[in-house]
């Protein structure tokens, strides 16, 4: 059993892969971790049974006060469906079904947002140093999904703005991406950023080279067919056992380095850029790391206002986590 002193908070983080949850005691502004568990959502059939489980696994001795969950989806009226998972979440039946005082559902990009305050100096690698200046920042991640959002300035306030941005049109601008562009066209319809830059997208990359080539080996038809094909690709890439694997990975970097400069320019990050997701910090390394920062430079005559946005690259996967059970901590009042 979870005993507890002060407002007891329940925050999560549910993506279309796992789902991430944490018990939190808020004592004014201190914030103590009291459990936490990882949960893989293709063993459950909805957030219901897995918050059931994380409760009756930890036992808390008071009711949950408040609760935050991040949610990988757009959320209106305090519901949402996940976009890659198609799982309907209400905060409300929620708030009903476990007896919690408060729910608030936010968008993950916004769960994000809110814990970049809350992690340290180490949970950060600078991809590049920049120059940074007061205004606003943005958070590109890239796993399951493709995610983006706003932390919008104004003078001392910050307000972190969720988007759906990994979901606007991808702009090829290599021949190659242009064959990938017409590729996915006719597999799709329309295709987003998410669709060559997220877990799928990689494998999406890697689909269209082999087959652009008209041959494929066993091992490749393996990787193509397997559930962790995005890890699969990654892994034969890094350790140079698959060409078209490496040309693949080269990409994907490429396209979100760029789309990482797009966000850029549209909100004016002066700030930073913060790039995060599970994908990232297993692939923005060596030469991949330069790769992406010219890809995210390459903007004609905004190159030299790129080159001084500083870009970083968040390890600490429980972001997400902290921020909701950050925003949890603030709907106590």
């Amino acid at each position: 059993m979870v005993k507890t002193t002060g407002k007891l908070i329940l925050a999560g983080d549910v993506g279309g892969t796992k789902t991430l949850l944490g018990l939190f005691r808020s004592r004014g502004d201190a914030l103590e971790c009291l459990a936490k568990a990882r949960y893989e959502n293709n063993g459950f059939s909805g957030l219901f049974p897995i918050i059931s489980r994380f409760l009756k696994d930890n036992k808390p001795s008071s009711p949950v006060d408040s609760a935050c969950l991040a949610i990988a989806c757009p959320i209106e009226n305090n519901a949402g469906t996940l976009t890659n998972l198609g799982w309907r979440i209400n905060g409300n039946l929620l708030q009903k079904r476990f007896g919690i005082k408060k729910v608030e559902l936010i968008n993950d990009l916004a769960g994000i947002g809110h814990g970049i305050a809350c992690l340290a100096r180490d949970d950060f690698s600078v991809l590049q140093a920049g120059r940074p200046r007061s205004g606003n920042a943005a958070i590109i991640a890239a796993g399951t999904g493709l995610g983006e959002a706003i932390i919008f300035r104004h003078r001392d306030e910050r307000c972190v703005s969720a988007s759906e941005g990994g979901h606007t049109d991808f702009a090829p601008r290599t021949e190659l991406e242009m064959e990938l562009f017409a590729h996915l066209s006719r597999s799709f319809g329309h295709v987003s950023y998410e669709r060559v830059a997220s877990g799928q997208g990689l494998v999406n990359i890697f689909g269209f080279l082999i087959g652009r080539r008209g041959t494929r080996t066993k091992d490749q038809e393996f990787i193509l067919s397997s559930p962790k094909a995005p890890l699969l690709i990654s892994e034969a890439a890094l350790n140079g056992r698959d060409k078209d694997c490496e040309l693949a990975v080269r990409t994907f970097v490429s396209i979100l380095g760029a789309e990482a400069g797009n966000l850029a320019l549209k909100s004016m990050a002066v700030e930073g850029v913060y790039l995060a997701g599970g994908i990232p910090p297993k692939l923005i390394r060596g030469d991949l790391k330069k790769a992406f920062i010219a890809s995210f430079r390459d903007k004609g005559r905004f190159k030299t206002l790129l080159s001084r946005i500083p870009v970083r690259l968040v390890l600490n996967d429980e972001a997400g986590l902290l921020g909701a059970a950050s925003v949890a901590t603030r709907m106590l009042g």
